[in-house]
C-alpha cells in the first residue's frame, strides 16, 4: 500500500449504473445511470477538466431512486445525491471556481492591496507621533526619536513581514510557475 499524494482530483463523481432484475429494491439506476455517466464524461471532456474532475461508473451506492441515478461526490458537503438526471450535469460539476487555485497575479494583487493598507497605517501612526513626516522619513526611523514607540514599531514590523512575503513569492514566480 502506498499513498498517491498529489494525484487526487478536485472532484470525483461515482455514478451508479447498477441493474437489478426482479429485486424488491427496484431495478437500480441502470440505463439512467449509464446516460448520466455518458453526459458527465462528455461535459468534463468539453470543459477540458479530465485531469481535475474524475467520473467513475460504479455498482450500487445503496439508494435506488425512482428517477435519475445516485451519485457519490468527493469531496462535497452532500456526499451522496439521488435523483440526479442528465439535466443536472452542469450543477453537479459546478463552475470549478470553488477549489481552483488562485493565479500568481491574483495572489500578488491581494498582497499589494494588503501592503498598501499597512503602509497607510504605518504612515498615519508616524504622523500622529510627529506631524509632517513623509514615507521617505518613515524609512529612516532612527532619524526621528518620536518614532521610538512600540505601536509604531509593531505596525512597521508587520509591513516589513508583508514585504518579505511578497518578495519571496515574486522570487518563486520567477523561478518556476508563471500564469
Amino acid at each position: 500500500m502506498r499513498p498517491t499524494t498529489g494525484q487526487a482530483p478536485r472532484l470525483h463523481l461515482f455514478v451508479c449504473a447498477n441493474r437489478r432484475e426482479g429485486s424488491p429494491l427496484g431495478p437500480g439506476c441502470g440505463d439512467r445511470g449509464d446516460a448520466l455517466y455518458d453526459a458527465l464524461k462528455a461535459e468534463v471532456a468539453a470543459r477540458g477538466e479530465h485531469v481535475t474532475t474524475w467520473v467513475t461508473k460504479t455498482h450500487c451506492l445503496g439508494i435506488c431512486p425512482k428517477r435519475g441515478a445516485t451519485v457519490a461526490r468527493y469531496p462535497g458537503s452532500d456526499p451522496i445525491i439521488s435523483d440526479v438526471e442528465v439535466e443536472d450535469v452542469a450543477a453537479l460539476l459546478g463552475d470549478g471556481s470553488e477549489s481552483a487555485p488562485p493565479t500568481w497575479k491574483a495572489i500578488e494583487h491581494e498582497l499589494n492591496a494588503i501592503e498598501e493598507l499597512q503602509t497607510t497605517k504605518v504612515l498615519d501612526l508616524a504622523r500622529r507621533l510627529k506631524p509632517g513626516l513623509t514615507m521617505e522619513d518613515v524609512k529612516n526611523p532612527h532619524d526621528f526619536p518620536e518614532l521610538d514607540d512600540s505601536d509604531w514599531h509593531y505596525a512597521d514590523g508587520i509591513l516589513t513581514g508583508m514585504q518579505s512575503v511578497t518578495s519571496a513569492l515574486r522570487a518563486m514566480r520567477q523561478r518556476g510557475r508563471k500564469d
